[in-house]
Formats: structure tokens, C-alpha cells, sequence
């Protein structure tokens, strides 16, 4: 089945939350909990836990028996393999690293995730269906609570499921003493029904925490080698910046201080003391801003110098690659987040950051993150859009993860090597997407029938550096090595010794008459399908895009999102009466005119509810449908590319 009708099996499943919420199912059979719907519909219905499987047997010392299953998968190291780095059976909210769910989703979708060991299940059981295998991700994606309901996962399964309640994912432990540190947000209390976009500062010091081989040069700093975070699944995501700015911590700009969870929530403290909210967090009072801009002189900007984000990792997939933090300060906390139900909520964050040994601090982190084309996004009531762009790449540039953001009416971002742009039409040199593949949901081709490729650089005689060889290119060329002057073409000297050779020509001439172009399923380097989830690719070794004498052509990498606006389920179109307000002086919320009906003749163009009645006067009609464009809330859209490497 195409990977975007399957999208739309989910649809009505997983989407409904962000506008009317979950209505009346009809089901098969009723369970307490989204993990004991998983225990007794996949673990026990596929076979996994008899006698010879993951039950007496315990096969790879997995044991799924009921009474013990959750406490064996979740934050459970591995044990059938040599373990990978910060991998465990379950790890809530990184199914990469979630041993339960490579296993699983290599029999599954084999052409899209590859088990350490062998897929599961074993013993000629058939792979988990694509409804299973999205309640795992699921569950894991919202942090693998024991007890609650996951939005959708009942629907998926046919199956009947308390109303959902806010649910709490289990608390990182920090690391061992001497290896790392954790930071820990103040818990948020969120109200029912509600969204918002906040921002807080705290302060730390882990001065006594970090032993001296761990520090930097100037000795105020420590340097650390992975990132692991985890949060309460209310989040769409947070950020935590150290401060630099002018304000000092005792500044009355910034508000009370007040302690965030533990025995002293809501009590009043001292924001110095760290030890002043016992295990709680002294934190000042969350102000509404986007991006924390606005919020005096603590904006985030596109978080690339955060010690932690959950849009992108950004650090532990490579050895040698470093990040480096003062050892005291100011940190600055971003955290956008929902309560999709009725019931009060909380929201911790914790981050830990593991120490780089001396030999492990060779490379500087460095994020990079490209939002040019957001306000090109516009997509009209019931129809579809994908829009592309380029990022280009530093000559430098060692390439070690890749990411994307979009919000839940993203269903594809893909991430190619080369410039790809449109060759002739209207359009002529519009970056676009190689692989058209929208017929699902009809998207239109950026390129209206004209071809969109990419050149690889020539091997010699493209002496502009656009990637084409032309007559007189080959002839200065020809020139440059009868005078012995390489310098006049210089990208005719293929190797770089100084001289250009008779072979050398004889590549630029081939060049001249075969331009060679890229292959589009070779150049795809990232595909992410789930807004709530993305993907992230990690490239060990580093990915480097072309070398120092390369061209910006060369380095560039061609990003597309495919939106869309109430085709895989009307229901999820974006209504005026239902997009939650924007924060002040920020795009985004109810649209000013809806264009569409909504309800009644659903799909029809209108200005007013009357022209969307099913029959003059049945008064069943709502004109509410709007287009989505960029913006700030969870009903608007984003179209950002994401991505973390150095320099060198």
C-alpha cells in the first residue's frame, strides 16, 4: 500500500485530537490502558509471549508475561546483542534507539528501518501490521506510560479505551556521578483544553560536579559528548539556551521566582540557591512568547547554540564531536505546550549531558537550521501543497545529523543531496522535488511538466563552476595547459597538482558531451512521514557535501514539504472557530475570512455559512474552512530543515 494511503487509514485515528477531540467508537474489546491493549492485542495475539518465544523461554532474555513485561522493556538495557550506545529495550519518546521497536519495524517496513540483530517476530509469525506497528510507535513516541490512553491507539485496533487523561512518562535518571550532569525544568501545571507558548529562566551550578579533565581551556566551562532528555508527552517542543544577555538573575524584569514541583510547588525562593525547592526547581514566572522573543533580551532565535532541543539531537551519534557549556549561569527555557484533554496536566523536562574525555573533544558541535520557504506555505481548504528549497553547505562542512519540523498537516519532508531545481518552464530553476509522488493527494508539480534534476560536478573542465562543460570552457582549457597555467581553469585540474594533463582533457571533453546528472532514489538522504515523531538521520561517518575547492552547487542540499488541508480526513481541515489565537505580533490563528464550507456541502466555496447548507434554508451549513499557512500555534504550519555536523 502507498505510504501516503496509509497516512490516511491513520487520519481520523490520530488527528481527530487537534480539532473536535475523540467522539463515540465501536470496538471489539475494552482495556484500562494503551499498554495493556499493546500487552494482549500485539504481544500475546502475535505469539510473543508463549512458552517457547518471549514467555518461560525468555528468548534474548526477554520475558513479556503480563506481570512482568513493562518493567522488562521499559529503560531496560539490552541483552540479546552487544548493546549500542545509550540503546535499550524501550526508550520513551526514541524509538531509533528502542530495540522493541527496530526489531519490529524491520520485519514490517524492511525497506525503511534494519534491525541490530533480526526482525521480529521469529517462528514464521507474520511482521506486525502497519495498525500494530503505529500503536508501538505511538506508545514510545508519548513516552511508554504503563497506565493511560494514547490518543488514536484504540481506534487503530478496534478497541475501547478510557477517555485520555495527560500522561507522565518516567523520569530520567541523571547520570552517575562524575560521568555527567542533569538540568531539570520546573514542572508546569497545565490547565484542561489549553495551549501556549512560554518561557522561563533558571539558574545552575555544577561547578563542584565537573572534574577538572572535563573542562575547558578557561577553566569556567565543561564540555559534553551526548544529549538525553526526556519530557512529559504535553509538549510540542522545548528548548533550553544558556543566557548571555545583560539582565542579571536578581533583576526584577524577570518577575517572582517560584519553586516548580516537589514539596515547595508554588512556594517562593531564591533563584541563587539551588537547593532553596528542595527537589523541586526555583524558576521565574512563564511569560507567553514565542521563541522566547520578546522576552526582554532572552530570545532562543533558531535555538543552534541550545544546549538542548527536541526538534534535532544533535550529538552522541559521532565520536569525537563535542558541545561546551559555562559551568554556572542563567539558562533560558522554551516549552511549547498542550493539554489536548479534559483533566489538569504537568509537563517536566529533564536533560542530561555526559562529559567528553579529553580525546573526545575534537570537533565542536554546530546546529544549522533553514526556515526560508515558511511563508511560502499556503495551502487551500481541501487541497494539497509541496513546496521545496535549497541550503547550501560551507566548503568545510562535515554533515552528522539531519531532522525536520513541520505540525501535524506535514505528512512528508524529504531531504535531498544536490540542487534540484526545475530545468525550463515557467518555474526555470525553482528548487523542486526528483520524486513526484503526490498523486494521493494531488499536490501540484512545482515544475507544471517541466524535469527537475540535479548535475554532479563535472570531474574536469568546468571552468565557471555552474557544473556544465561548454565549448569555450574546454578551449580555455586547452589553452590553460598549453600555457602551463592551470589557474586560467582551474577546475580542469582534476587532482589538484598544478598542471592540467591530455587525460585531464579528454575528461572535460566527455563532460562537455554527457553532463551527468543525479540520480533522485540515490541523492534521497532523509523521509520523515510523522509530524509528532521525525525522523532523524545520523551520518557516521560524516557526510561532507564536496570539497574546499567545491562550488555552492555543489554543497547544496534540496529540502521539500508536502501539506495538506483536510484531504485524508475533512474533519482535520483548518476551521476558523476551532485554531486557538496566536500570541500577539506572531502569524497564525483563526484565519480573517474562511474561504470553504466546513460542514454541509463540505468542500464548496463561501463567504457565508448560508452558501454551505445542504438546501436553502436547512441550516446545517458552516463556511469555516481556512488555508493554512505558517505559523505559531499546533493548527498552523511550519517548514523548517534541521541539522547538526562541524566544521573541518
Amino acid at each position: 500500500m502507498h505510504r501516503l494511503k496509509l497516512l490516511a487509514v491513520l487520519a481520523t485515528a490520530v488527528t481527530t485530537a487537534w480539532t473536535n477531540g475523540a467522539g463515540a467508537q465501536e470496538c471489539d474489546q475494552t482495556f484500562d490502558s494503551t499498554f495493556e491493549l499493546i500487552q494482549e492485542a500485539i504481544f500475546e495475539r502475535n505469539g510473543c509471549t508463549n512458552a517457547t518465544c518471549h514467555g518461560a523461554a525468555a528468548a534474548g532474555g526477554l520475558d513479556l508475561s503480563p506481570e512482568v513485561a513493562y518493567a522488562n522493556l521499559v529503560d531496560a538495557d539490552v541483552t540479546s546483542i552487544p548493546p549500542a550506545p545509550g540503546m535499550l529495550r524501550v526508550y520513551p519518546a526514541k524509538k531509533e534507539t528502542s530495540l522493541l521497536w527496530l526489531n519490529l519495524a524491520a520485519a514490517s517496513l524492511p525497506d525503511d528501518w534494519q534491525a541490530p540483530l533480526r526482525p521480529m517476530p521469529l517462528g514464521g509469525q507474520p511482521p506486525l501490521n502497519f495498525e500494530e506497528l503505529e500503536v508501538i510507535r505511538l506508545w514510545i513516541e508519548e513516552g511508554a506510560p504503563q497506565t493511560g490512553t494514547i490518543e488514536g491507539t484504540g481506534d487503530l485496533l478496534d478497541a475501547c479505551l478510557p477517555p485520555p487523561l495527560p500522561l507522565e512518562t518516567k523520569p530520567l535518571e541523571p547520570p552517575p556521578a562524575g560521568v555527567g550532569i542533569q538540568l531539570k525544568a520546573p514542572q508546569q501545571i497545565l490547565p484542561p483544553r489549553k495551549e501556549n507558548e512560554v518561557c522561563f529562566i533558571t539558574y545552575y551550578d555544577v561547578t563542584d560536579q565537573v572534574p577538572t579533565e572535563f573542562r575547558g581551556p578557561s577553566g569556567d566551562t565543561f564540555r559534553y559528548r551526548r544529549i538525553d532528555a526526556r519530557q512529559d508527552p504535553q509538549s510540542h517542543h522545548a528548548v533550553v539556551i544558556n543566557y548571555f544577555g545583560n539582565l542579571a538573575i536578581d533583576d526584577p524584569r524577570w518577575g517572582s521566582f517560584t519553586c516548580g514541583g516537589g514539596n515547595r510547588h508554588g512556594q517562593a525562593c531564591d533563584p541563587l540557591d539551588t537547593s532553596s525547592c528542595g527537589d523541586g526547581v526555583c524558576a521565574s514566572t512563564p511569560r507567553a512568547a514565542v521563541g522566547c522573543i520578546g522576552f526582554h533580551d532572552a530570545s532562543i532565535g533558531l535555538g543552534n547554540d541550545s544546549l538542548f532541543n527536541t526538534m534535532a539531537a544533535g550529538l552522541g551519534s559521532v565520536g569525537g564531536v563535542y558541545a561546551e557549556a559555562p559551568l554556572k549561569g542563567m539558562l533560558v527555557w522554551n516549552s511549547h505546550w498542550f493539554n489536548l484533554t479534559d483533566a489538569p496536566g504537568k509537563l517536566d523536562i529533564w536533560v542530561n549531558l555526559e562529559f567528553a574525555p579529553p580525546d573526545e573533544q575534537v570537533n565542536e558541535l554546530e546546529r544549522f537550521t533553514a526556515i526560508d520557504a515558511m511563508f511560502r506555505l499556503n495551502v487551500p481548504p481541501f487541497e494539497a501543497q509541496e513546496i521545496c528549497e535549497h541550503w547550501v553547505a560551507s566548503p568545510t562542512q562535515n554533515i552528522i545529523e539531519l531532522s525536520s519540523h513541520n505540525h501535524f498537516r506535514g505528512v512528508r519532508f524529504q531531504t535531498f543531496e544536490g540542487a534540484f531545481r526545475c530545468r525550463g518552464g515557467r518555474h526555470d530553476g525553482a528548487a523542486c522535488s526528483p520524486l513526484i509522488d503526490n498523486d494521493d493527494l494531488g499536490a501540484p508539480d512545482i515544475c507544471a511538466g517541466a524535469p527537475c534534476t540535479a548535475l554532479r560536478a563535472p570531474a574536469a573542465g568546468d571552468c565557471d563552476g555552474d557544473l556544465l562543460v561548454t565549448v569555450a570552457e574546454l578551449v580555455t582549457a586547452v589553452g590553460a595547459a598549453l600555457d602551463a597555467a592551470p589557474g586560467r581553469c582551474s577546475r580542469a585540474d582534476a587532482d589538484g597538482n598544478g598542471k592540467i594533463t591530455v587525460a585531464e582533457l579528454v575528461t572535460a571533453v566527455n563532460a562537455l558531451l554527457e553532463p551527468a546528472e543525479r540520480d533522485p532514489e540515490d541523492s534521497l538522504l532523509y523521509t520523515n512521514l510523522f509530524y509528532s515523531d521525525p525522523a532523524v538521520v545520523h551520518f557516521d561517518p560524516p557526510k561532507r557535501l564536496a570539497g574546499p575547492r567545491s562550488v555552492a552547487e555543489e554543497r547544496t542540499l534540496t529540502y521539500c514539504g508536502l501539506y495538506e488541508n483536510g484531504i485524508l480526513d475533512p474533519a482535520t481541515v483548518k476551521r476558523r472557530s476551532t485554531s486557538p489565537p496566536a500570541v500577539a505580533g506572531f502569524p497564525g490563528g483563526p484565519c480573517p475570512s474562511p474561504s470553504a464550507c466546513a460542514e454541509g456541502r463540505v468542500g464548496a466555496s463561501c463567504s457565508r455559512d448560508s452558501q454551505c447548507d445542504t438546501a436553502a434554508g436547512a441550516g446545517d451549513g458552516a463556511c469555516d474552512a481556512c488555508p493554512v499557512r505558517f505559523g505559531t500555534t499546533t493548527d498552523d504550519e511550519m517548514f523548517i530543515l534541521l541539522g547538526a555536523g562541524f566544521e573541518g
